[in-house]
């Protein structure tokens, strides 16, 4: 398995199986109880100093980054499994939605890799990447190594509008992870499907759409906003332009 899988093929990987993918809302922390390696913790207040203490209480060591902000929520991975911490005092729709951008990054940026590397070199190289042993020159000479961070990974999701990494690599591996994140509990098929039977009620106010699709789907109204506005401007202006549209697509 590759770590560049489109978003759609991920979210339906991760809920094959499962019997829950056509109830919405989600439940997607039931999902992970029955398909990931990863825990769900909830916390009045998630701050790394919290995740730190929870952390040495359950005799498991990760270096966490020194940061005094207060956060949506964190994934600590390590040795093939993870946790996610989230703030319990946030609305549930938050929660799905900060509990599904972390399974974002679980999924795209350490449990993939560690796959990968590990169908690459052996099983052995798992010993390396959860910090057992040393590389070998041999296996720190293979360059699918070089791409995959060894020890513990750890992502802190901040509240919107406080101060962001602006490395380009953070930003695609944010972007990246709040794609799959959405995928995961608002497919884009189903939210186009929604579309369309709005536009036959005559909606197309964006913020209006956006309300009943995060009404549908448990998630915040601001999650919807971005994807409301692009599809409006793909928007046929006119009966007779969407009607040259539907030609033209059977020609």
């Amino acid at each position: 398995m590759t770590n560049d899988l489109s978003p759609e093929i991920l979210a339906k990987e991760f809920w094959s199986g499962t019997g829950l993918q056509e109830i919405f809302p989600r439940n997607i922390e039931q999902a992970i109880a029955m398909t990931l390696p990863l825990a769900v913790v909830k916390m009045p207040s998630v701050t790394t100093g919290a995740v730190r203490k929870w952390l040495k209480n359950q005799h498991v060591s990760a270096s966490l980054p020194e940061d005094k902000r207060d956060l949506m929520g964190c994934l600590v991975a390590y040795r093939g499994h993870g946790v996610v911490f989230v703030c319990g005092a946030d609305d549930p729709s938050e929660q799905r939605l900060t509990v599904a951008h972390e399974v974002g990054h679980f999924l795209a940026d350490y449990r993939l890799p560690r796959q990968q590397v590990i169908q690459a070199l052996g099983e052995r190289i798992a010993e390396v990447l959860d910090g057992f042993r040393q590389a070998t020159p041999a296996e720190r000479a293979n360059a699918v190594l070089s791409h995959v961070r060894l020890g513990a990974h750890v992502h802190l999701l901040p509240r919107r509008g406080t101060d962001e990494d602006s490395d380009a690599c953070v930003g695609y591996a944010e972007q990246r992870a709040h794609q799959l994140g959405i995928e995961l509990v608002a497919p884009h098929e189903r939210i186009m499907r929604l579309w369309g039977k709005f536009g036959t009620q005559g909606m197309t106010n964006s913020k209006e759409i956006s309300s009943r699709l995060a009404a549908y789907f448990g998630l915040p109204e601001n999650a919807f906003c971005r994807i409301s506005e692009k599809i409006n401007r793909r928007r046929p202006a006119s009966f007779l332009q969407d009607a040259i549209s539907t030609i033209k697509a059977r020609q």
